[in-house]
């Protein structure tokens, strides 16, 4: 059972850097914020920390998030 609701997030890329922006705001008054990098030749991109996304969130919320930075990065790389 998820821990927080998300009240907004936003995903968004790093100009000037290979990275994703991801900021989840919380029911609680917290603020998450993560950098992922990601490779633009191969598109491939690492986010260990979804695992506690998921466990905070729910598993919804960490799939749709998922899906949201995979688009980022495809739309980058030109995918």
């Amino acid at each position: 059972m998820p821990s927080y609701d998300v009240t907004k997030f936003t995903v968004n890329p790093v100009e000037g850097d290979d990275q994703i922006e991801v900021v989840i705001h919380a029911s609680d008054g917290n603020k998450w914020e993560y950098g992922i990098p990601f490779s633009r030749s191969t598109g491939r991109y690492m986010f260990e920390e979804i695992d506690v996304i998921a466990n905070d969130f729910g598993d919804d919320f960490a799939e749709e998030l998922s899906r949201k930075i995979e688009e980022i990065v495809d739309r980058i790389v030109g995918r």
